[in-house]
């Protein structure tokens, strides 16, 4: 299935730059390379040698970035590595090379209102080229705060704590909440795409039966301060889950979680360590879904092993 979507990936950018040539200058891969992974990694490794960031315009390199970015996702991580670092050794032949090529990823990439965001890869970009000499400390400085953000909750780390108020005027931190799974919804009380967002979760099957056995709970975080704004909307809630707002302003003003776009869900284990970030409803049925699937498959396997023990015990 892999080498399948690399292959297509590998047709759309070659039918691309065949059907635009005057455009975004893609590399040929050379005919004897000729494996599927061998292709893509031989793509992402030359990408970018055939522009001249002089005179590349904001449109060819997005181009480009539009061509690129699938391939990125096939490949490994060190592969994705590697790119960037063509990419940015690239750009320093040009004075300003290094803080164009930023610039246009950070709006084509950091942007979550765009299908093409991906903060994976344009994380991995910034480690690149943050450390190059051919970038101005004035330069640097708007893509080192990109960056900080980036940092934050990400899958593996401790997700940040903070205090919630709830209803009954009570402090609950994140931290306090007892559960061997947390989802973390974070919303904006009253605007749609939270309520829709928060129709999907309640009445997600999966998440809905963990909630009713007692192996997770949902943590719903109004961000913001207004108590008025909050206890208008925050009937929308089931009872069931923990519910409050950000009466302090800890969320919205400390930078705490990325909240440029509402809502934002994240999956949390008993150690409120980040499993899924920035997720939806369906990312975490489908992580859900593969955790209790694989448990039952572990079982499975078990019982049978104790089967076959037991029957190889009788026949001695």
């Amino acid at each position: 299935m892999k080498k399948f979507l690399i292959m297509l990936c590998l047709f759309a950018a070659t039918a691309t730059a065949a059907a635009a040539q005057d455009k975004f200058p893609m590399v040929t891969i050379p005919e004897e390379v000729t494996d599927p992974m061998q292709r893509a990694r031989y793509l992402s490794d030359h990408f970018w040698e055939n522009v001249d960031f002089a005179t590349a315009s904001d449109a060819l390199i997005e181009e480009g970035l539009s061509e690129l970015l699938p391939i990125l996702r096939i490949v490994d991580y060190e592969a994705v590595t590697a790119s960037w670092t063509a990419a940015v050794k690239q750009a320093e032949g040009a004075k300003t090379g290094v803080a164009h090529l930023l610039s246009v990823c950070s709006r084509v990439l950091n942007d979550p209102a765009l299908g093409t965001y991906d903060e994976e890869r344009y994380r991995s970009l910034l480690h690149v080229a943050l450390v190059s000499k051919k970038i101005s400390k004035a330069d640097k400085e708007p893509f080192q705060r990109e960056l900080v953000m980036l940092e934050v909750n990400n899958v593996g780390s401790a997700a940040t704590d903070f205090e919630m108020t709830a209803a009954d005027g009570s402090k609950v931190k994140l931290s306090e909440v007892e559960s061997p799974v947390t989802v973390l919804f974070l919303y904006e009380p009253g605007a749609v795409n939270s309520k829709l967002e928060r129709f999907r979760l309640s009445q997600a099957r999966l998440t809905s039966y963990l909630v009713r056995a007692g192996g997770l709970k949902v943590v719903a975080v109004a961000c913001t301060s207004d108590a008025a704004l909050w206890e208008k909307n925050r009937g929308d809630i089931p009872s069931e889950w923990t519910s409050g707002y950000d009466a302090s302003g800890e969320l919205t003003g400390e930078g705490l979680y990325d909240l440029r776009v509402m809502p934002r869900l994240y999956l949390l284990d008993e150690k409120k360590v980040v499993l899924l970030k920035n997720t939806d409803t369906e990312g975490i049925e489908s992580y859900l879904y593969e955790v209790l699937r694989n448990a039952a498959e572990q079982q499975q396997a078990a019982a049978g092993g104790a089967a076959a023990e037991g029957a190889a015990t009788e026949s001695k």
